[in-house]
């Protein structure tokens, strides 16, 4: 699949951003009362989807929480990929697998491969069009 040039907004390139977005990822998991808050029983999941992962904190911290699991981080942003999986090999988190690929568009996934699906900062991803 042909992907797009980063569309971000910001300036993802810069490390200052990288550092915000790891810093953001981290209060917004503690705001929401940990990793899986609304996910009392996780005994079903086995494969989980980070959309627009970014540098893959979230997708890091479930790969160490839940070991048995696969989870797999997607963004649009080559820089933010190569970073999580540096980070990923880093920890040794052989379960965390970083995709690049735009959540706007079809993504190359079968139907039914994950058990959950995590979508929390798609507010700066998607535009007003793109929502319904």
């Amino acid at each position: 699949m042909a992907h797009k040039e980063n569309s971000y907004i910001i300036d993802i390139e810069n490390g200052a951003e990288t550092a915000r977005l790891i810093d953001q990822d981290l209060l917004m998991t503690q705001a929401m009362g940990g990793l899986f808050p609304e996910a009392p029983d996780l005994s079903p999941v086995t494969r989980v989807l980070d959309l627009a992962c970014g540098p893959g904190g979230w997708v890091s911290e479930v790969a160490l929480a839940h070991p048995e699991m696969e989870v797999i981080g997607i963004d649009l942003s080559r820089t933010m990929i190569e970073y999580a999986r540096a980070r990923a090999k880093v920890q040794a988190r052989d379960n965390a697998v970083f995709e690049m690929m735009d959540v706007c568009e079809p993504l190359t996934f079968a139907a039914g491969s994950f058990e959950l699906v995590n979508a929390r900062f798609l507010v700066g991803v998607l535009d007003r069009a793109s929502w319904p």
